[in-house]
Parts: C-alpha cells; sequence; structure tokens
C-alpha cells in the first residue's frame, strides 16, 4: 500500500506538471500577438468585430527575452488557474486512447534507457568525479540529527520486531549449543556423532514446531520494549558520529558499485509501471482535487522569480543566451511557415 501511495504521488506529480508545461507554448504564442497587435489593422472595427491580425516578420514579434520576462513574472495561478488544472486533468485522463498511447512511448522508450544502463559497468563515483564524490560524502557525515518520529516509526514497525525476534531466538540457541561442550565432543566422533547430530536436528525442528512460536512472540513483545532503548541509543548525540560514520559507509558503497547493478530488476520497474498506469485510467478527478488545491495553496500565488532569478542566470551566460534566441527563432519561424 506504501509503494502504490508513493507511485500515486509521483504520478500525480507528474500529470500535473505535465499540464502546466504544455501550455507554455501556447503562452508564447500569446506573446507574440500581443506584441503584434501594434502592427494589427481594426478598420472599421466595432465592438463585437473579431480583429485578425496580419502576420508580421520575426524581427518585430517578441523575442525570446521578452517571452522569458512574461513568463517569469506572472503568478501560476494567472499563467494557469486552478480550475483549468483540473479541467485539463479531467480531460487529459478521460482520453483513453491517450493513455494507451502514453503507455507504449514510456515503454519503448524505458527499454531503450535500461538496455544503456545496463551496459554501463563504471561506478557512480567514477561518472560523478573525485571531488564530487568526496564532497557528498562530506556532507552525508554531516548529517548528525535524525527526525524522531521518523526513527520510532520503522525501529517498532512489525518487520523489525520479527526479525529482532528472530535474532534473538536464533542467537539463544546457538549459545547453548556452544555452551554443550560435551555434547560437541561428541559430535565429532565417528558413528555416533552423526546420530546425535541426527537427533539434535531432528529435537530443533520439534522445538521450533510447539514451542517456537510461543517463544517468537514473547521475544517480540520484548523486542518492543527493547526497541525504545535503541531509538535513545540512534537518536544521542554522543552516538552521533558513529551514526555518520554509518552515514558515510553506506553511500560510500552505493556510489561505488557499477551503474549497471543499481538498475533495478525488470519485473520490479514492470511492476510499478503497471501501477502507474493502472492508477491514471481509474482515478477521479475528484480524487485528484485536493491535492491540487493543496498544490495552489502552497505555490499559486507564486512565480519563478520568487524562486529562481532566470534574468541573472541568463546575463551570465552569453551562449546560453544564443542558444535560447536560436531555439526561439527556429520555434517561431516553423510556426510561421506553417
Amino acid at each position: 500500500m506504501e509503494m502504490k501511495g508513493i507511485v500515486r504521488v509521483q504520478v500525480l506529480s507528474y500529470v500535473l506538471i505535465w499540464s502546466y508545461s504544455s501550455l507554455l507554448g501556447g503562452y508564447a504564442f500569446v506573446i507574440n500577438s500581443k506584441c503584434s497587435n501594434t502592427f494589427a489593422h481594426p478598420t472599421n472595427a466595432t465592438p463585437h468585430t473579431i480583429i485578425r491580425h496580419e502576420a508580421v516578420p520575426f524581427s518585430m514579434t517578441a523575442s525570446a527575452r521578452d517571452a522569458i520576462n512574461w513568463i517569469k513574472a506572472e503568478e501560476l495561478e494567472s499563467l494557469l488557474p486552478k480550475q483549468n488544472t483540473l479541467s485539463i486533468l479531467d480531460e487529459l485522463l478521460s482520453d483513453a486512447a491517450l493513455i494507451d498511447d502514453s503507455e507504449t512511448i514510456i515503454i519503448k522508450n524505458w527499454d531503450k534507457l535500461e538496455y544503456k544502463l545496463l551496459e554501463e559497468t563504471r561506478s557512480v563515483s567514477e561518472i560523478l568525479g573525485e571531488e564530487t564524490t568526496d564532497r557528498i560524502l562530506r556532507s552525508v557525515e554531516n548529517i548528525d540529527r535524525y527526525d524522531p518520529d521518523a526513527v520510532k516509526a520503522f525501529l517498532g514497525s512489525e518487520a523489525v520486531a520479527k526479525l529482532l525476534a528472530q535474532v534473538l531466538y536464533d542467537g539463544i540457541y546457538n549459545f547453548f549449543q556452544t555452551i554443550d561442550v560435551f555434547g560437541n565432543i561428541i559430535g565429532q566422533l565417528p558413528i555416533i556423532g552423526p546420530i546425535r547430530n541426527q537427533i539434535q536436528a531432528e529435537a530443533k525442528r520439534s522445538l521450533d514446531r510447539t514451542i517456537g512460536p510461543l517463544t517468537k512472540t514473547f521475544l517480540r513483545t520484548y523486542t518492543k520494549t527493547a526497541v525504545m532503548e535503541v531509538v535513545d541509543f540512534v537518536l544521542s548525540p554522543t552516538n552521533r558520529k558513529i551514526f555518520g560514520g554509518a552515514n558515510v559507509q553506506l553511500v560510500s558503497n552505493i556510489l561505488e558499485r557499477p551503474v549497471n547493478s543499481l538498475v533495478p530488476p525488470s519485473d520490479m520497474t514492470v511492476k510499478l509501471r503497471d501501477d502507474a498506469f493502472e492508477y491514471l485510467r481509474t482515478v477521479g478527478i475528484e480524487d485528484l482535487q485536493e491535492y491540487v488545491i493543496f498544490c495552489y495553496d502552497l505555490v499559486g500565488d507564486k512565480s519563478v522569480d520568487d524562486v529562481f532569478n532566470i534574468e541573472r542566470v541568463i546575463e551570465a551566460s552569453p551562449t546560453l543566451q544564443k542558444t535560447i534566441d536560436n531555439v526561439w527563432s527556429k520555434a517561431t519561424t516553423t510556426s510561421t511557415s506553417e
């Protein structure tokens, strides 16, 4: 259920971003239209006359910078009103053929991407470079605190309790096996040794069937109390350096692995992909409403300028400016020729 919840949130985020980004081309056209109003000829126009503008050369329309300046200053609610977002989502999710086509494209491209990743034998650290890898590890080591509620929720889960109970159960049995010096000596003798070991193994299986479940239930109950001590140990300021080193060891292990070893099994990705598209086929707009409202309450009154200084970035890179102008020029030229 938790995995499906994660898939659901990711899918909703992608759909919302997809809807928003798909409008940017339309808004760019609107900017062109606004700027070309100056060259319109509304002769004999009345309040109900539909004014048709003549096409103007690219040099007279809005430049890429004009478009960027307009978009970056507009609030999200202005660019894409909340109700429009819900309508767009409803229309897109109601188109079964669109979802089927999208699934086909994603499957095709994912298979290609997976094939390339499986061919990559370099480690993640080799791709990132030594300096970047060292910076990441230093940052991880400096994480000196954990969220208490998250630690308690994880360590207090049934899975962890069951794991600890099994470890304790096996540990107790192995302890008695170790201190049984006379029995261990007999176990190494010819003829009688194998008989003794077979009897011992059968006795262990019998105990596992009879008192094993009862013992494990008791141990799981005990581990819930022991977990609180573990939580205190993990959260203690005196142990932060120890766990900082453990974090570094964990992340370093991942970074040193070849990229192809980090690719999840195909059956897992297929399952996640199927779950995602099954959700898209069955979700109703009423299920998305609260999520969309939450997003707009969070960023609806924000513009790009509020979070990112696009103007400063463009000014710092003449190559970026030329690239933007080149893309804009080709896009508008293609649009005009059509």
